[in-house]
C-alpha cells in the first residue's frame, strides 16, 4: 500500500534534484531513498523516472505523479489541521482582535460564563485577516476595529468604544493644554507599548513628524512611564477619569484616536455564545471619554 512518507521523499527529490541532495535532505541514506523509489514505481505500476549512468532523472510520468503527490501531501496537512483543530475548539476557545483591551474584555467573561473554558488570544492588527482567519476556522471569535462587508455567515455588532488620551508628566509643556491634537505632537518624543495591534500604526501613520521610544516589555514600560520621562498613551478603557500621581492626562481630539470595536462569530456559532453575545449587548463596556 502506497503511503505518505513515500510521496514525502518523491516530492523531495524533485525539488533536490539529486538522490543524494534529497536523501541529505531528508536525513537518509541514499539507498534508502532509492529503495523507496522503486517500491513506489511497484506500488503504482508505473516508470516514474529515466535511469542514467550514477543517475536518475523524473520521466514525464513521474513529473505528473509529484504534482498529485504535492496535492496528496497538501490535503493529509489539512485534514490533520482540522482535527485538531476539532479537538482545540471542544475545550478551548480562540480569540483574535485587532487591540488589547478586547482581548481583556471578552476573556474573563468568556472563563465566567462557559466553566472556565481555556481561551487561546491573539492580536492583530489587520481585520481582514482575522476575518478570513474566523471564516477558516483559526478563530471563533474576533474583534475588528471596522464593520465587515456583509455577510449573512457572520455575525456582528458594536459592542465598545475607546478613546487614548495622552499621559503627560506635570512639568511637560503638553501639560498646560485641555486638549491635544495630533498636530500638537510633531517633534515630541513618546513612550509608546509597541504590542498594542492596530494602534501602532495608527501612531505611526498620524504621528509621522512624532519620536517615538517603542518598548516590547510590559514590566519595563511600566517602569519608563512610572519615571515620567516622556509622554505616553493611556485608554479611557480601563479606570476612566482617575486620576494618575503627577501625570495629567489630556484627550486627544483627533478621530483617528477613537475606535469602536465589533465582535464577531460565525452565524452557526451564535447560539453557542449568546450567553456573551447578551453581556456584552448590555453595553457594560461602553466607556465615556477622559
Amino acid at each position: 500500500m502506497m503511503e505518505l512518507e513515500q510521496l514525502r521523499q518523491l516530492v523531495a527529490f524533485a525539488e533536490q534534484g539529486t538522490l543524494s541532495r534529497a536523501a541529505e535532505e531528508l536525513h537518509i541514506s541514499q539507498p534508502s531513498l532509492s529503495r523507496t523509489m522503486q517500491a513506489l514505481e511497484e506500488e503504482l505500476q508505473a516508470s516514474l523516472f529515466i535511469r542514467q549512468k550514477n543517475r536518475i532523472v523524473l520521466n514525464e510520468v513521474g513529473q505528473v505523479a509529484v504534482e498529485y503527490a504535492r496535492q496528496v501531501l497538501a490535503a493529509a496537512e489539512e485534514l490533520a489541521r482540522r482535527v485538531q483543530l476539532a479537538q482545540r475548539t471542544g475545550r478551548s476557545v480562540a480569540l483574535g482582535s485587532c487591540a488589547p483591551v478586547p482581548i481583556q474584555d471578552i476573556r474573563p467573561l468568556l472563563q465566567e460564563l462557559y466553566g472556565g473554558v481555556a481561551v487561546a488570544p491573539e492580536l492583530n492588527s489587520s481585520d481582514n485577516a482575522l476575518v478570513d482567519g474566523l471564516r477558516q476556522g483559526r478563530y471563533q471569535i474576533v474583534v475588528t476595529h471596522e464593520p465587515p462587508p456583509q455577510d449573512e455567515a457572520l455575525f456582528c455588532f458594536p459592542y465598545r468604544e475607546e478613546h487614548l488620551s495622552l499621559l503627560v508628566p506635570v512639568n511637560h509643556p503638553l501639560a498646560r493644554l485641555t486638549a491635544i491634537r495630533a498636530a500638537d505632537l510633531a517633534h515630541q518624543n513618546l513612550l509608546l507599548y509597541s504590542e498594542i495591534g492596530f494602534w501602532t500604526q495608527v501612531c505611526r501613520e498620524k504621528l509621522p513628524q512624532a519620536h517615538f521610544l517603542f518598548m516590547n516589555e510590559w514590566d519595563a514600560f511600566g517602569e519608563l512611564v512610572g519615571l515620567g520621562a516622556f509622554p505616553s498613551f493611556v485608554t479611557d478603557a480601563f479606570a476612566p477619569g482617575q486620576p494618575i500621581e503627577n501625570k495629567v492626562v489630556i484627550p486627544i481630539e483627533d478621530e483617528d484616536f477613537q475606535a469602536v470595536y465589533y465582535f464577531l462569530c460565525l452565524e452557526k456559532d451564535r447560539e453557542k455564545f449568546q450567553a456573551l453575545i447578551t453581556r456584552l449587548q448590555e453595553k457594560r463596556f461602553w466607556t465615556e471619554p477622559l
